[in-house]
């Protein structure tokens, strides 16, 4: 309670206000991004175990986005794709 006898509201968790949650999906973002872009240049490489420890990264941001209360899908395409779970068409400029 405060001076006046009333109660004081709850305050929200300061981790989970949008702002908060908003930048971490940015930066969960970020790093997918950059673990992808990593995932590319170790394929072109030849380079299977770097393929699959990053693989494995994914999926570890993937579990730390569904801890934290982060839509998760997108993050599960990107995984399907990576991993050839879905099909991956190629533009016809790329092949």
């Amino acid at each position: 309670m405060n001076e006046t006898g009333i109660a004081s509201p709850v305050k929200a968790d300061p981790r989970k206000d949008e702002c908060t949650m908003s930048e971490f999906a940015n930066q969960l973002d970020t790093r997918i991004d950059d673990v992808r872009h990593r995932l590319h240049e170790a394929r072109s490489a030849g380079d299977d175990y770097l393929v699959e420890n990053l693989i494995d990264d994914l999926e570890s941001l993937l579990q730390l986005a569904d801890r934290n209360d982060v839509d998760t899908g997108p993050i599960a395409e990107v995984i399907k794709a990576e991993t050839g779970a879905i099909p991956i068409i190629v533009d016809a400029e790329e092949a």
